[in-house]
């Protein structure tokens, strides 16, 4: 089937976890011989093909705000969307995210195509819905969902978030996790070393993800303190754009400034080598749909101190892979840290397990199986 995907960030346009995930999720497609279209943000108007994926690249314009910098970027995509029609006749349509919005239902109702809509978060639990601002990112992901023949959630607990809060035909959501290129994890070029950061004595506590509150950085920094007390020897590597700043202060305020590296954003060949390098990794998040960092940790065989919220119930599994704790609880991020620190055997057991979990149910074959079948069941119905 002939496929187009709607994406505002594409590598090497990264910010978070969609970039990889369409990335990954577009090949797989064309491996499986499907014809895949992108259209993605770019600085400038430019078309690239990579292993089969044809990548439409597209400008938006200066804008005061969020909102209206999707907007614009949606009616370039629509022109796009018009002359790859052209060539080549679409059959489904699958927008990720709000931002693509705009641009994919003008698209569905101008070309007679039926639309997926892949939701990876909410404004609701990313920030909280208490402004106009916020209100109309909600009413846009809502309109998202209203207006998807099909819509594809990438968490179990995210799937009832969803219905609950759009109420969407229950029959319309499909739970299809994230997924994990072991291949190419593997075969990235590692560019740093342990001694960059830790002596041979020392041990590394690795994050990776943008610093912001959702990610729980400033309950990680709480909790340093009370690490040391029983680990001198541990080191916090954090990897990730954002508020480098403010954590930094925070950081500071605590004493703990000579414990802790903030690297700021890191290519993702250097993600990879950070986790493949560290004894554990963190996730304290007080807001995670899925978190595609528990599947980067476990590629590296590193088990993962992770919040006991969204995706992370699923992916880490207790005692298993890694460790929860509460959520937004500095306490219990340095108990679960201190206990795999003290067992160095036991850390390195959970993290065999995460690799073997992740070989088993997060491959991109499987998901990309899944997604086709959502594909159908909008054809079909359409």
């Amino acid at each position: 089937m002939n496929v187009l995907l709607l994406t505002w960030e594409f590598p090497p346009n990264k910010v978070g976890g969609i970039g990889s995930h369409c990335y990954d999720l577009s090949r797989e497609l064309t491996s499986m011989g499907h014809e895949v279209d992108v259209i993605t943000y770019g600085e400038q108007e430019s078309e690239e093909e990579t292993d089969g994926v044809r990548v439409h690249r597209v400008p938006s314009t200066w804008a005061p705000d969020t909102i209206s910098w999707a907007m614009f970027l949606g009616h370039r995509m629509e022109k796009k969307a018009i002359e790859i029609n052209k060539e080549r006749k679409i059959e489904v349509l699958h927008a990720h995210d709000w931002m693509t919005v705009p641009g994919a239902v003008g698209i569905k109702k101008m070309l007679g195509v039926p639309m997926a809509f892949t939701i990876h978060s909410t404004e609701a639990g990313r920030n909280g819905v208490y402004s106009e601002y916020s209100r109309m990112i909600n009413d846009l992901e809502w309109y998202g969902t209203y207006e998807a023949n099909e819509i594809i959630t990438v968490g179990r607990d995210f799937s009832e978030e969803i219905k609950s809060r759009f109420h969407p035909p229950a029959e319309k959501v499909h739970y299809i996790p994230n997924g994990m290129d072991l291949k190419r994890y593997d075969e990235a070029t590692r560019n740093t070393k342990r001694s960059d950061y830790a002596g041979d004595w020392e041990k590394i506590v690795f994050f990776a993800g943008r610093m912001v509150r959702q990610k729980g950085v400033e309950h990680l920094i709480d909790a340093v303190p009370n690490v040391l007390k029983e680990h001198r020897d541990a080191k916090f590597v954090l990897a990730g754009g954002g508020n480098l700043d403010e954590y930094r202060a925070i950081a500071a305020h605590k004493g703990v400034s000579d414990k802790t590296y903030f690297l700021g954003q890191v290519d993702e060949q250097m993600i990879f080598s950070l986790f493949k390098i560290a004894d554990v990794s963190v996730a304290p998040s007080v807001y995670e749909p899925f978190g595609i960092v528990a599947l980067e940790s476990f590629a590296g065989e590193t088990p993962m101190v992770a919040s006991s919220v969204g995706g992370f119930k699923e992916t880490v599994k207790h005692e298993w892979s890694g460790l929860h704790t509460y959520p937004a609880n500095s306490q219990s991020i340095a108990d679960q840290l201190n206990r795999v620190l003290s067992d160095e055997k036991w850390g390195s057991w959970m993290g065999r397990n995460g690799r073997k979990d992740t070989e088993e149910n997060y491959r991109w074959d499987k998901i990309a199986a899944y997604t086709t079948g959502v594909y159908g069941r909008a054809m079909e119905l359409w």
